[in-house]
């Protein structure tokens, strides 16, 4: 045989030379997967004797067995007829039989290739569309045809004699000895039927068998009359739900799943399965279409409760008004099709699984990274190995539009084996509707399927006709098989119909009028199942009348009892029971001191400044732990990397996991953290936090991620929703890039809480700040977060029963500016030391974390000490003087020490300035204080505007000193522009 290697340079050499602008074919390229054999004959025959070949060819194979570059004679169809005369001729030769030879099971013959072909492309040939239309193979201007020769026995070298011949095969379903017309038929029913399977393209040869012999499986597909009556059973639950829903709501939206119902039969199907091999909890994600049955029929919301919601019984209205009344902060909540819950589901087995369906909004796909974080955290803390990796589960519902379509798909995908972001495979569900919104698939893709996608990452894609319950249930029962096998991902395609509107009162037929017209007239995929339970005589007409009966009559029960539904008065009672002690908005909140004992930073600080013995450690960084460590022991010039990593040591030794993770979170991208080290010989990790020895401790994670920010960002925000004990931050590599996830940042991040009640802590650091570096490198736009507080600049407060944590606790975020290290410090420990969570949004400074002048002393971070929202006047001959002031200025973050520095220089001694740490909520009471303190400010207009702060500052300033005197503040920034940076006073 051709050796690896001359094969491989086969494949180089020829891939690229496609026959015609079609779809891949894979008879294009001599060396592909199913011509190899081809190939192979060729080659045997020049081994044996080279004068039977054209000289051409015996030039090819010895520039190929040389190592040497070179172009194939022939290629394609050319190629696999050259080879099958080749084989004939010298079967001729050596006295054997022609026709057994062109049939042979073994070697280079037809029926290898017969048998090949259909494992490759039988797929394209399934009967996948319950419409029969099958549209996606005939895109002639994408080069797409429906027919595939390779299926055909003649294109393989036989005729019509050969069908009643007998070969010996080794096929699944077979008799070792076999006619052509019983082997095509097996091979036909096995790959061209309702279930399409791809899997040629992947490259590990164990996982390759492991499907195909499972596929090839005559018991793949179950017959038995015990499981046919439980899949009707559970595709009666998921079509009766629809079908009750549109009789009471004919006209309200509710994206049902009606067309596609066997797709939540097989979820039940897969998690059941799951449950057997070892999974104790499912994490979903998914958007609207078929999210109120998965919540009834997956995770098991009570319908009563379903239905009170519908009605509007599921909440008391005058109730939440007084309460909205008294409270100050009112719940939101969102529609129907956009929420979660979380519920324990019994099976028959004995086993249970605890399912999880994350809230969504209407931003498609958003929520795929969020699942995937909640779920890597469950897994974190059941052990954080690959065997409990393999204990939860999830599962991602795509619609196919959206999953062709959606960038943060293959963010999704890309996450899969990183390391601290994988989640031990995860099942894709494909809901394929064949039509996005008003889009045809035509329009909506370049490739035949919405699916390809997963074939760049090797992953198995199962297509199924979603009508066909049995076929669905058991492509679902494979995919969490394979999870549970092979610890990586999986897609199901449901290829079905949507048989409404985009929703329930649309008017599809404006748009589709002829793909509409086939749906009308189709039945239900119940009914199509009916049918065929019938014919083959599997279950009478009498059980499956009484199974409808019992389940409508149960619906009409629920729907009954809801009126009498009592609501729960907490709006949201799934979040994970380890927020069990965190208060609402609404609920009395504490806090608890953030100083550390200094004796203990000390010893904290000294861990920071040592590696193992014999690490060689970069020059560099040896020079500059060895400055850390005098810092350390004077106690008067911490820096900013210094404080932070004091503040997640302090944090690991209480009991709190700390997680750091964004493109270069290591070293910093400002290389200024250094919280991972590598050995100068060997490249060998080592990480100071995890090496305190200072008693028990949790682990710190510092992970640089995957480029990019929409994906990792909500991967990091389903992380923190699932326990509160862990500080999880994002960094971006630069701040304004955190534009990426604005998705994210507008429906999981800023509002969450508001709409779910899902509290989080996470942080976002965002290196920010006007350094000359460009229109991108400049500002992380504060404005826009500033713009999605919640803050009401119209609202005087009143400035009393501890104001500043009562604010934080009803705002839905955190903005921060902050100007020096030991407040960075409090910032994150507050984060830890309260019972709520809130996100925080933190500009973190480019600049300050090497500027001589920001250091804090020690003392600054010990007992007694705290975070400050706003920091006075520093200057002691200043602020003890108040009455000399002239001039207040409020400014944040790194303009603090350019301003000071230019009134040194001016020799001012009338000018006091203020810095304002945080900026959302906005501290009324701390602003009022300063205004008051300073009672001589001159008065007259010396407001200087900003992009980013002063629109709020205006606003919130004029709250805060609504019942003073006219007094003037000026606030410093950069001059306005509608660029992400420009030209300014500083």
């Amino acid at each position: 045989m051709l050796s690896a290697r001359a094969f491989s340079q086969t494949r180089r050499a020829v891939a690229p030379r496609l026959l015609l602008l079609r779809r891949r074919t894979f008879y294009e390229d001599a060396a592909s997967t199913t011509n190899t054999l081809y190939l192979e004959s060729l080659y045997t025959q020049y081994q044996a004797d080279p004068s039977k070949l054209d000289a051409k060819w015996g030039d090819y194979f010895a520039a190929m067995e040389a190592g040497q570059k070179a172009e194939p004679p022939a290629m394609g169809s050319s190629l696999r007829q050259l080879g099958i005369e080749t084989r004939l001729a010298a079967a001729v030769t050596s006295g054997e039989t022609a026709t057994g030879l062109v049939a042979s099971s073994s070697g280079a013959g037809g029926l290898q290739n017969l048998i090949r072909a259909h494992q490759v492309r039988g797929h394209e040939a399934a009967s996948l569309d319950p419409l029969d239309l099958h549209s996606w193979r005939d895109w002639e201007e994408k080069g797409l045809a429906a027919s595939v020769p390779e299926l055909d026995p003649t294109y393989h070298g036989f005729s019509e004699a050969d069908y009643e011949k007998t070969f010996d095969v080794s096929f699944a379903g077979l008799n070792k000895s076999a006619t052509l017309g019983e082997i095509v038929n097996t091979l036909r029913n096995v790959y061209c039927n309702t279930i399409g399977v791809e899997y040629m393209h992947i490259g590990d040869l164990q996982k390759f068998d492991w499907i195909r012999t499972r596929v090839e499986s005559p018991d793949f597909l179950p017959s038995d009359k015990e499981r046919l009556i439980k899949i009707y059973s559970e595709l009666m639950k998921v079509d009766t739900f629809e079908q009750f829903l549109n009789t009471q709501y004919k006209t309200t939206k509710r994206f049902g799943v009606d067309g596609g119902e066997a797709s939540v039969a097989g979820v039940n199907a897969a998690i059941e399965r799951a449950a057997e091999m070892g999974v104790q909890e499912v994490v979903i994600g998914m958007p609207h279409r078929g999210r109120l049955n998965v919540l009834t029929n997956v995770v098991g919301k009570p319908l009563v409760q379903m239905f009170a919601e519908f009605k509007g019984t599921h909440y008391d209205f005058e109730n939440l008004v007084e309460k909205s009344q008294t409270d100050d902060w009112l719940f939101a909540g969102d529609v129907k099709y956009h929420l979660g819950t979380s519920n324990v589901r019994e099976f028959a087995s004995g086993k249970s699984v605890l399912a999880t369906l994350e809230a969504n909004p209407s931003h498609l796909e958003t929520v795929n990274t969020v699942t995937l974080g909640r779920a890597r955290a469950k897994q974190y803390y059941l052990g954080n190995t690959a065997e409990t990796r393999s204990r939860v589960m999830p599962i991602l519902f795509h619609g196919d539009a959206s999953f062709a379509g959606q960038g943060v798909c293959y963010e999704t995908l890309q996450l899969a084996h990183v390391q601290e972001f994988d989640v031990g495979g995860t099942i894709h569900v494909i809901i394929n509707n064949q039509v996005g919104f008003t889009t045809d698939p035509v329009d909506d893709r370049s490739t035949m399927y919405s699916s390809d996608l997963g074939k760049g990452f090797g992953l198995p894609v199962l297509h199924v006709n979603g009508d066909d319950p049995v076929a669905v249930t058991s492509a679902f029962q494979l995919a969490a098989e394979w999870r549970q096998t092979w610890a990586t991902d999986v897609i199901v395609d449901v290829i079905c119909y949507r048989r409404f509107g985009h929703n329930e009162t649309d008017a599809p037929e404006y748009t589709q009028p002829m793909l509409y017209k086939q749906i009308a007239k189709h039945p239900r995929t119940h009914v199509v199942f009916e049918q065929k339970l019938l014919a083959s005589g599997s279950v009478s007409q009498a059980e499956m009348d009484s199974i409808r009966a019992n389940l409508w009559k149960q619906h009409e029960e629920a729907f009954a009892a809801a009126d009498a539904f009592k609501p729960d008065e907490d709006m949201g009672n799934w979040v994970a029971t380890k927020w069990e002690g965190f208060v609402r908005p609404t609920d009395k909140a504490s806090s608890h001191p953030t100083g550390v004992d200094l004796e203990l930073l000390r010893k904290i600080g000294a861990k920071l400044c040592e590696v193992p013995e014999g690490f060689k450690l970069h020059n560099g960084l040896k020079r500059q732990l060895k400055k850390k460590l005098e810092d350390i022991e004077s106690g008067e010039t911490i820096d900013w990397a210094t404080a932070e990593a004091m503040s997640f040591a302090s944090l690991l030794l209480e009991g709190n996991h700390v997680r750091i993770t964004g493109q270069d979170v290591q070293r910093g991208t400002f290389a200024h953290r250094h919280c991972v080290v590598k050995d100068q010989n060997t490249g060998q990790d080592y990480c100071f936090l995890n090496n305190l020895d200072l008693g028990p401790q949790e682990n710190f994670i510092a992970r640089n991620s995957i480029l990019s920010e929409y994906g990792v960002l909500g991967f990091e925000l389903g992380y923190s929703y699932e326990n509160p004990r862990a500080l999880v931050i994002w960094e971006a590599q630069f701040g304004d890039f955190a534009n990426t996830a604005q998705v994210m940042i507008d429906q999981f991040v800023s509002a969450g809480e508001h709409k779910w009640l899902q509290q989080s802590g996470l942080v976002m650091l965002l290196p920010h700040g006007y350094m000359g570096q460009g229109a991108e490198h400049s500002s992380c736009r504060l404005e826009r977060f500033l713009q999605l507080s919640d803050d009401d600049e119209d609202d005087i407060p009143a400035f009393e029963n501890d104001f500043g944590r009562n604010q934080v606790q009803k705002a839905n975020w955190q903005v921060m500016n902050i100007s020096t290290p030991a407040n960075y410090f409090h910032a994150l420990r507050r984060q830890q030391h309260r019972d709520f969570r809130k996100p925080m949004v933190l500009a973190s400074p480019k600049n300050l974390f090497r500027l001589r002048q920001c250091v804090s002393q020690l003392s600054d971070m010990g007992p007694g000490s705290r975070f400050r929202r706003l920091i006075p006047e520093r200057d002691t001959k200043i602020a003890d003087n108040p009455e000399k002031v002239k001039r207040l200025v409020f400014c944040s973050g790194k303009l603090y020490y350019e301003l000071v520095a230019e009134r040194e220089q001016l020799g001012l001694d009338n000018v006091a300035i203020v810095t304002l740490e945080q900026i959302a909520p906005f501290p009324f009471d701390r602003v009022k204080a300063m205004l008051e303190m300073y009672p001589n400010v001159d008065i007259g207009d010396g407001i200087h505007p900003g992009n980013a702060i002063w629109p709020w500052w205006s606003c919130c300033a004029i709250s805060a000193i609504w019942d003073q005197k006219l007094c003037l503040h000026q606030l410093f920034g950069v001059r306005k522009s509608p660029r992400t940076w420009g030209p300014g006073p500083t």
